[in-house]
């Protein structure tokens, strides 16, 4: 049982994250999804622009208020959240901490206009992850939204190795009899952990690059 649940830990933690991040995907409900909240749909069409691009290949939904983008996190998971800055200031940034309480922890990007530069500013002091100016840039935005869903894919990989470890010393705290066993497990499970950073740093670069 305890090599059951420790190895259901690694492989769905590290494995499972990684194929989710490189892996070719297909149309059909795979690819990353982005939730876009701005006051008018219509103001964000350059940026819907951008997802024509062939280096990022992701899904979305809009909606125009933040009590409807409330209403789409509640019903299902998103891999990043663009808003506009009026949006995402309402209610104490109260859509940004909503991102931020979530389990999975989901990435913010702001979206700005030139009269919007202080609350774009205060986004960002409140955690936000980047900024977007309008009018946007192609490039900037295509590496900002590829970068912001790596952020999300790398804390979902360090949050899956605390948690083992976290299963690990519970385990030994019930039974420490199995500390060889949970030790020798804890040993190639970080290990692949370390195999697995350097090859998301690796990743990293080439987004950069690219």
């Amino acid at each position: 049982h305890l090599a059951w649940t420790l190895i259901t830990v690694h492989s769905t933690g590290f494995s499972a994250v990684m194929n989710e991040s490189i892996s070719p995907v297909s149309r059909r409900g795979t690819f990353p999804r982005l939730l876009i909240a701005a006051d008018h749909a219509s103001t964000l069409e350059p940026l819907l622009c951008t997802f024509q691009d062939d280096r990022i290949d992701v899904d979305f939904d809009l909606c125009t208020s933040q009590t409807n983008a409330l209403q789409k996190l509640t019903a299902r998971p998103y891999q990043l959240i663009i808003a506009s800055a009026h949006l995402a200031e309402i209610n104490d940034f109260f859509l940004l901490r909503r991102s931020q309480s979530s389990e999975s922890f989901v990435p913010f990007v702001v979206t700005a206009g030139t009269s919007e530069k202080q609350a774009a500013a205060r986004a960002l002091a409140q955690g936000a992850f980047d900024l977007i100016f309008t009018p946007f840039d192609h490039e900037q935005t295509v590496s900002t939204i590829r970068l912001a869903l790596w952020s999300g894919q790398l804390r979902k990989l360090i949050a899956s190795k605390e948690r083992m470890v976290e299963k690990c010393r519970q385990h030994l705290t019930d039974y420490p009899g199995d500390r060889i066993q949970v030790g020798a497990f804890l040993s190639d499970a970080l290990s692949a952990f370390e195999r697995t950073m350097c090859a998301v740093d690796q990743s990293l670069l080439r987004v950069e690059e690219s």
